[in-house]
Formats: structure tokens, sequence, C-alpha cells
């Protein structure tokens, strides 16, 4: 359990941050302020360029459940200060990979999520990968609360 007096950063990673991380920070925040857990999510990708617009059909399937994804812009792990991180939520374990291999992340500072990039995929696509980062918050937020 974290203590509730200090923030907590966490991070979750993919490759464009455009579709999965960007969900996954939305819907972390949503429920973590809904609970009142001091901890705040970010995103970033590991092969990406800032500022690009997360994809419209991450924006559509977010704000079905009340997440608002329309001014987030994507950050490139380059871009990014990895040492305010307490914890990274990898989407798949290469993005894992290139934080320990290339940043000098400590593997106990990382998680893999698992989660399939649905880009180029259909609104019921993205539906499924955003309900699959639901649950995996879901399950997350339950280390941050009391």
């Amino acid at each position: 359990m974290m203590q509730k007096d200090k923030n907590i950063y966490i991070a979750f990673v993919c490759t464009g941050n455009t579709c999965r991380s960007p969900m996954a920070e939305g819907i972390f925040n949503k429920i973590a302020e809904e609970k009142g857990i001091l901890a705040c999510a970010e995103s970033f990708g590991t092969a990406t360029a800032d500022g690009m617009a997360v994809s419209e059909n991450s924006v559509k399937v977010c704000r079905e459940i009340g997440v608002d994804l329309t001014c987030k812009k994507s950050n490139n792990v380059n871009s990014t200060d990895l040492k305010k991180y307490d914890k990274f939520y990898c989407m798949s374990q290469s993005h894992a990979d290139i934080l320990k291999i290339y940043f000098g992340i400590e593997p106990e500072r990382l998680c893999i999520l698992g989660v399939c990039d649905p880009y180029g995929g259909d609104e019921e696509v993205y539906r499924i990968c955003r309900n699959q980062i639901y649950n995996a918050v879901e399950e997350i937020i339950t280390e941050y609360e009391d």
C-alpha cells in the first residue's frame, strides 16, 4: 500500500502514445480522482514524435466511459523525465525491455500489462482494448488505495 500523504507518479508506456497508453492514463486518472487517491498517471511512447493527437477511435471509446482525451498529445520517452515515476506500466514486454536496457529502469519498477495494439482497427477493436485496459487499471488502482 502506498502512503496517501504524497503524490505518486506512474507512467503508462506503449509505442506511439496515441492509443493504449493515453487510454490507460485517462482511465487511471479518472478512477484515482473519483476515489480520492493521490496518484497521477502520465504516458509516453517508445517510438513516437512529441505533440501528436490521440487516435480518433481512442478518443471515441474513452468518451463513452466519461474519459476525455481530446487535449492529450503524444510524448516521446526521450522527452520524458523518467526519474519522477515510481512505476512504469508497459503495454508489452518490448516496452519494458527498452526502458530497462536503454534507460536503466530497474526491473522492480516495471510491470507488463500485455495489451495488444489496436492501431488500425475499427471502433470495436478499440473498445475491446479499452476494456482490457480498464480492467488492468482497476487492479492497479488497488495498489494505491488505503
